[in-house]
């Protein structure tokens, strides 16, 4: 009867780590989602294209470039994993760019960026923390545009509204930080500037831009 009892309580001993094991199951992690609020900065580089046009002078660009510093903010939504969302983001811009006045030697014009801001809608394909989307929306900035040489002249410029397109990439290092990199072209569009020392002189300048910039957000 000891001995019976003896090797019962033995058993269980032995078999008792076996039963908690089998009992405790690991825990899955829960699934990244880009779900949310987020914030953050940005910076990057802007490549502009300013067309110059008048009726009675050959058509010139000043094509130029620029610092590009700013923010934004946004809503992300995930369904599986296609994720929608939309972002609004503004910034400074040092863009600028010069060239001869038409073919008229001695001259120079010059296109200046003030700065950039856009609304976008987003659509996007996220692998786990990764995510790759494309964007389009509208588009604000406002431009100065003039002769900068010994006569100078000032042919107006002012805020300009046209459309924007892109692709981006972002990673997700933590719970609450991402990372990325997006590329947007820029169209606004045709506008006549009247000079402020000739009356009834304009130039129209057609701009579009392109512009790529490195993100970092906190996703709340």
């Amino acid at each position: 009867m000891k001995l019976a009892l003896l090797c019962s309580v033995a058993f269980l001993a032995a078999s008792s780590p076996v039963l908690a094991a089998d009992l405790i199951e690991p825990v899955a992690a829960m699934p990244f989602s880009w779900t949310g609020f987020y914030g953050g900065v940005q910076a990057g580089g802007g490549w502009n294209d300013s067309r110059w046009s008048q009726t009675t002078n050959p058509t010139f660009n000043t094509n130029g470039s620029g610092g590009i510093f700013g923010g934004q903010i946004g809503y992300n939504y995930q369904i599986n994993q296609f994720v929608v969302g939309v972002e609004g983001d503004f910034a400074g811009s040092t863009v600028k760019g010069d060239n001869q006045c038409s073919n008229v030697l001695g001259t120079t014009c010059e296109a200046k960026q003030d700065y950039l801001g856009s609304v976008r809608g987003r659509l996007g394909y996220a692998v786990d923390r990764f995510l790759i989307y494309g964007d389009a929306g509208v588009a604000f900035t406002k431009y100065k545009f003039a002769e900068v040489d010994v006569f100078p002249q000032s042919f107006g410029g002012g805020s300009r509204v046209g459309w924007t397109a892109g692709l981006g990439a972002e990673y997700a290092f933590t719970d609450h930080w991402t990372v990325g990199v997006e590329w947007n072209y820029y169209d606004f569009g045709s506008r006549a500037g009247e000079s402020d020392v000739q009356p009834g002189f304009f130039v129209d300048n057609r701009d579009t831009e392109n512009v790529v910039v490195g993100k970092i957000n906190y996703k709340f």
